[in-house]
């Protein structure tokens, strides 16, 4: 079997996967802005439907990669910040906007600082758990079942928010229902985001703390030695 080159990785089924992921998006975003919710709303349910199937490929034909991981990542925060950016424009409310701001603002931070503290400390990617991880964080993140429940759950609250706006009657009332169920969900995966926020925070304190410690007993020893050498 040949060696792969970088564009072998390039065209891994599980990242043509995440290529067709970014023009969804695309195509929501622009159906967006201009007034086609219907074709907003399939492209994006489509695009959170296909990040479950990237990563079953992935496995399924052993092309897992770095840059799949990432293409992932940066394609759900993308998605996610478009749609919550709109929502603060099509809500027009001053306090609901500052709320889209923060979920975005913890989303985006939480999931950096998970993925920069993870790989920093030597574990492969922002999914691995040891045996010292947050109960809620080993929970969420080894049981794919959970973690699809909670991103299918979350995204769903905020699609269900957009196209309430474009509903009437019986369909609104049914979309309404869809949305009262899906809070939870969204309730608990932002605070699933605070705790991982807060987790990654300590682990790289921890990992600065033993750093400093080590250099500053290394300097200690060191001194010490020299002033032992100076007395004989």
């Amino acid at each position: 079997m040949p060696n792969l080159t970088y564009r072998d990785v390039f065209r891994f089924v599980p990242n043509l996967i995440g290529y067709s992921r970014v023009l969804l998006t695309g195509a929501a975003a622009f159906s967006m802005y201009y007034k086609c919710p219907t074709t907003m709303f399939l492209s994006y349910a489509l695009s959170e439907l296909l990040d479950a199937a990237d990563g079953h490929y992935a496995r399924k034909l052993g092309q897992c990669s770095k840059f799949g991981e990432v293409l992932d990542m940066v394609t759900d925060r993308c998605t996610t910040t478009i749609l919550l950016t709109y929502l603060a424009e099509l809500y027009n409310s001053r306090p609901l906007a500052l709320v889209f701001n923060f979920i975005t603002v913890l989303d985006i931070s939480s999931h950096y600082m998970q993925m920069y503290s993870q790989l920093i400390t030597g574990k492969t990617n922002h999914k691995q758990m040891d045996s010292n991880a947050h109960w809620v964080l080993k929970a969420y993140y080894t049981d794919r079942r959970v973690l699809f429940a909670f991103c299918f759950g979350n995204e769903a609250f905020f699609l269900l928010l957009y196209i309430n706006k474009f509903l009437s009657s019986t369909s609104l009332y049914f979309s309404i229902a869809l949305t009262v169920l899906a809070f939870p969900l969204f309730f608990i995966k932002n605070l699933i985001n605070v705790i991982q926020l807060y987790e990654s925070a300590k682990d790289l304190a921890k990992l600065d703390a033993a750093t400093i410690n080590e250099k500053t007993n290394t300097t200690a020893s060191r001194e010490k030695s020299q002033n032992t050498k100076k007395k004989l």
